[in-house]
């Protein structure tokens, strides 16, 4: 019965993209600032759209896990004051 109340108590957002792992999220970030760096020092159309892609990209994760983790202690005030 609990995964049927955890199920409904997912957001939007967890039932597409999951729960973020953090490490997999600054995983992202640093792939992120790799490809910044590299479209810094050797400017091309390719390093910058990568650089712009995974940047978006770990925006979306790091927000994502952010998200997940403030509607985690939303839940646990919620199981305490019951």
């Amino acid at each position: 019965m609990t995964h049927v109340t955890e199920t409904k108590q997912r957001s939007l957002l967890e039932r597409l993209v999951g729960r973020p792992l953090p490490w997999l999220v600054w995983a992202w970030a640093v792939l992120a600032a790799i490809w910044i760096a590299l479209a810094i020092t050797e400017p091309s159309g390719s390093h910058t759209f990568m650089a712009c892609t995974w940047t978006i990209l770990a925006a979306v994760q790091l927000g994502s896990a952010y998200y997940a983790r403030h509607q985690e202690r939303i839940r646990a005030q919620n199981t305490d004051g019951d």
